[in-house]
């Protein structure tokens, strides 16, 4: 903090002696060099005598008094050209990376790759070529990405990763270049991961836990900069290749797989969002986020769970958007999105019956089979209205309502067959129900005839059922 502030005062000085007329151009820059070097002698004579803290702070900021100066000779004074003045940065950077290496020291190391990322910036240029900026920033970033590695310098490995996406994404602001070779550089960094990870490095945990955001930025930066058709080969592509990985990594290291299966979901999903229509992406999602979760459960990866979680999750707000348009006709997407989430959500209900939740697996089953039943309710409700869009408005509601009848019974008789109550009692509640359906919505709109038939047919269902339930006491 105080080389900070030694570092403000002494540009202060300068613009005081330039304001005076007392220092000229060369001076100054000579002057500033000069300073630099004495902040590197100071630097290691003070780790002689076992002041590291120190002698780190003085190093650091020779480090930013040289790239300062350096700035100043090229971009403020024109005493140097672009070449001269990048070659000089670059030599500071190196100067920077050997310093931290005599002295063990990651701060160092973190300035000394926050310089190399900032030098390209530094640069007065009138024709900047993207190519070689992403070129040196990918580098840049693989070169100190494996000396923390080598080091486990984890603060600095963390800072590299950073340093490129922020790096990519201000030359995406200030370049009128082409955005696609600043991708190709986050696919690089993707892939360095990846390689460090398959190589057993020493940080592996860490370079696990940055490959999910790495993947994140490089499909932001293809959807930016390349056509929906090649956002799709890459997206499929990475959904191969992870789902490849996984595959070797499950017989191999069992607690990588989590991470690229993760990478393989997010990549159909990605893929799928930008292929499929509104109307079809909701049934291809489904299908995607139970198969993740089940996934999750064999290969008992707590990861996996969750991203098939948050998948179906989506799917299925985007599904019951979809359903509530009404369906048209029987043969209709919103039919098959029905469908689809009916049957994978008796999926998800078998999958917990079959692996379980822990202590909450049975308040979970009970809450998804509600949901479900509720869910069947409006879906032959929907079904039975669009049969009967052309019928009169009595027949309408005396179908509904027998359809809610037949399935208030059939939903009592599989409570019976399997002796469990409280399926019994939701039969039962399902057709007072349709009683209060018949009385509060249907009886206003339909004729006498359609009254006395609803009536007739509902009280005698229910003596019946009330003489089964009955009989079923008396013989338990």
């Amino acid at each position: 903090m105080f080389m900070f502030v030694l570092l403000i005062g002494i540009v202060w000085g300068f613009k005081a002696a330039v304001d005076n007329g007392l220092l000229t151009e060369e001076m100054r820059c000579a002057i500033g060099y000069v300073v630099g070097g004495c902040f590197v002698f100071l630097g290691f004579k003070q780790h002689k005598a076992n002041r590291p803290l120190l002698a780190q702070a003085l190093l650091g900021g020779s480090i930013g008094l040289f790239m300062l100066t350096t700035f100043a000779c090229h971009q403020l004074y024109e005493l140097i050209g672009a070449p001269l003045a990048f070659t000089l940065n670059v030599l500071w950077v190196g100067l920077g990376l050997w310093f931290s290496h005599k002295l063990k020291s990651q701060s160092l190391a973190i300035i000394a790759s926050a310089a190399g990322v900032l030098t390209p910036f530094l640069l007065n240029s009138n024709n900047p070529s993207p190519l070689f900026f992403v070129s040196y920033e990918t580098l840049l970033f693989v070169s100190f990405m494996l000396y923390a590695i080598r080091n486990q310098f984890v603060g600095l490995f963390y800072t590299s990763f950073g340093l490129l996406p922020l790096a990519l994404f201000l030359f995406g602001l200030g370049v009128q270049g082409d955005t696609k070779i600043a991708a190709i550089g986050m696919l690089t960094q993707q892939v360095a991961l990846l390689a460090t990870i398959c190589l057993k490095s020493p940080t592996m945990n860490h370079q696990l836990r940055l490959l999910i955001p790495s993947f994140a930025f490089t499909a932001i930066w293809f959807k930016v900069a390349y056509t929906d058709t090649q956002f799709n080969v890459a997206m499929v592509a990475t959904c191969i290749g992870y789902a490849l990985i996984s595959y070797w990594f499950s017989r191999k290291a069992q607690e990588k797989l989590p991470y690229t299966m993760t990478i393989a979901s997010y990549a159909l999903l990605f893929y799928s969002a930008n292929y499929f229509s509104d109307d079809a992406l909701p049934g291809f999602l489904l299908v995607e986020g139970i198969l993740a979760l089940l996934l999750g459960f064999i290969v008992k990866s707590g990861l996996q769970k969750i991203n098939g979680i948050i998948i179906y999750a989506l799917a299925f707000a985007a599904a019951l958007s979809t359903i509530s348009e009404g369906m048209s006709s029987i043969m209709s997407i919103v039919m098959l999105i029905w469908l689809l989430l009916l049957a994978t959500l008796a999926g998800m209900i078998a999958i917990i019956s079959h692996f379980g939740v822990g202590t909450n697996t049975k308040k979970t089953l009970i809450f998804l089979k509600y949901g479900l039943g509720f869910l069947i309710l409006c879906f032959i409700t929907e079904v039975t209205q669009t049969l009967t869009h052309d019928f009169s408005v009595n027949s309408q509601h005396l179908c509904v309502s027998t359809v809610w009848v037949l399935y208030a019974i059939s939903v009592i008789a599989y409570g019976l067959k399997k002796e469990v109550k409280p399926i019994r009692l939701t039969g039962l509640a399902l057709l007072f129900l349709t009683l209060m359906k018949v009385i509060f919505m249907d009886l206003p709109n339909v004729s006498l005839t359609i009254k006395a038939i609803m009536f007739i047919g509902l009280g005698f269902i229910g003596l019946l059922l009330s003489r089964f339930f009955y009989k079923k006491s008396s013989s338990t």
